[in-house]
């Protein structure tokens, strides 16, 4: 009896053992799972500009407000490939966050996302960042691209498109008329321009600087950013503020891989996003003024349109918006106009 008792104890003490192997088998799984999550933003973008230095930031808001959750690696000046390039990697996977031109995604996600860019939505900064961030427009734009499984967290203010041009301001239709404005190919592009009064060009930018110098074309339009950090002023010494479209940077991830992390984790990375978008609208809204004293300074004109101008160019685009309704729906345009500031 004794021996069986031995046994049947030596038995449950290997058990025991075993048992506590096991469960020691559990522990690398809790570490994977405390691994840090890595966030790879890639943008065409400079490493100067206000949207690369405020992604930057987002790396030390999550270290503080979650110390060894999340790697933050930016990739500047399209290091990780040019926009196509990027904007596929939220797919494969080689990408968690991108951010550029809205039409760059519209293109991939259809035309009710592309409304976002309709001239004269929101005619002024304060208008775009009440409409999209107050009015739904957020919501609208999110609900509008998912089927492409993008989902954009924040906006970054791009801002508002304006003209430069090589010859004159512009007050009117009139004053387009016959005059090459390079845009980027697509066709809401086209439509607005011919409403406006212009002969819209559409052109690769890597041409632009050259064909602006030489005359090819007379004037293109762009953000104020832009004209200042290519110098275009320079060449072309008249910036007429139309503020037709506001076109802004989305900050698009993932919609799979967003909604697969842990609640958490996920509520702090959104909540540092808002506030890296919410500094970078400010700086680069600041920055606005800088360019244009800069531009007066160094001999250019700037003009801004009177209210009774920018009423007489919304009224030119409304065949745009007739247009896109014949594409989209007319509930989708009232559902977008909905959003706009009264």
């Amino acid at each position: 009896m004794k021996k069986i008792l031995v046994i049947l104890l030596a038995f449950a003490l290997c058990f025991t053992v075993l048992a506590g192997c096991g469960g020691g088998s559990s522990e690398p799984a809790a570490d994977e799972s405390a691994e840090p999550i890595t966030i790879k933003i890639a943008h065409t973008d400079s490493s100067s500009r206000s949207t690369n230095t405020w992604a930057e930031w987002l790396g030390e808001y999550l270290e503080e407000n979650a110390p060894g959750r999340f790697n933050v690696e930016v990739y500047s000046d399209g290091q990780l490939g040019d926009t196509t390039d990027v904007i596929a990697g939220l797919g494969l996977g080689t990408v968690e966050m991108v951010f550029d031109l809205v039409s760059c995604f519209t293109q991939v996600a259809g035309d009710e996302s592309a409304c976002i860019d309709l001239p004269y939505l929101y005619p002024t900064f304060e208008d775009w960042e009440k409409g999209m961030l107050e009015n739904g427009g957020l919501e609208l734009f999110n609900e509008y691209i998912a089927g492409s499984d993008f989902y954009c967290i924040d906006l970054y203010y791009n801002g508002i498109r304006e003209v430069i041009s090589r010859n004159k301001v512009y007050h009117n239709t009139a004053d387009f008329k016959g005059q090459k404005v390079r845009i980027a190919q697509n066709d809401l592009n086209v439509e607005i321009w011919n409403a406006m009064g212009a002969n819209p060009t559409p052109m690769a930018w890597s041409e632009v600087v050259t064909s602006l110098s030489q005359g090819q074309i007379d004037a293109l339009d762009h953000s104020l950013g832009v004209f200042n950090d290519f110098n275009l002023h320079e060449v072309a010494p008249y910036v007429t503020l139309t503020n037709h479209c506001s076109s802004p940077f989305p900050i698009i991830v993932s919609k799979k891989w967003i909604e697969a992390l842990p609640e958490a984790d996920r509520a702090v990375l959104e909540e540092g996003v808002h506030q890296m978008a919410a500094g970078q609208r400010a700086e680069e809204r600041a920055k606005e003024a800088e360019y244009i004293a800069r531009f007066e300074s160094e001999g250019a004109e700037v003009y801004q349109l009177t209210d009774e101008e920018v009423a007489a160019f919304k009224e030119a685009c409304q065949p745009v918006y007739a247009w896109m309704a014949e594409r989209v729906g007319q509930d989708v345009i009232d559902r977008w106009l909905a959003t706009v500031p009264q």
